[in-house]
């Protein structure tokens, strides 16, 4: 989970955890400007789903919290 902390201090954004089990972390990410926004982690593969319905984007992680290049 540590990319994802990294990850969000990049963004300047906090983590607001709803769930987790042994794949995911799930919740929201509360950005600067106000927003919320749900995401999904999964552990393994350091992918993280950010946003909801059509506007979902999907990035992958590296050890650092940085988003590998697709």
């Amino acid at each position: 989970m540590r990319p994802l902390v990294f990850y969000c201090r990049w963004q300047r954004a906090r983590l607001r955890l709803q769930g987790r089990d042994e794949r995911f972390v799930w919740g929201e990410l509360a950005l600067e400007d106000g927003r919320l926004e749900p995401f999904r982690y999964e552990l393994a593969t350091r992918r993280l789903e950010r946003g909801a319905g059509a506007s979902r984007v999907a990035l992958w992680l590296d050890d650092r919290g940085v988003v590998i290049p697709s």
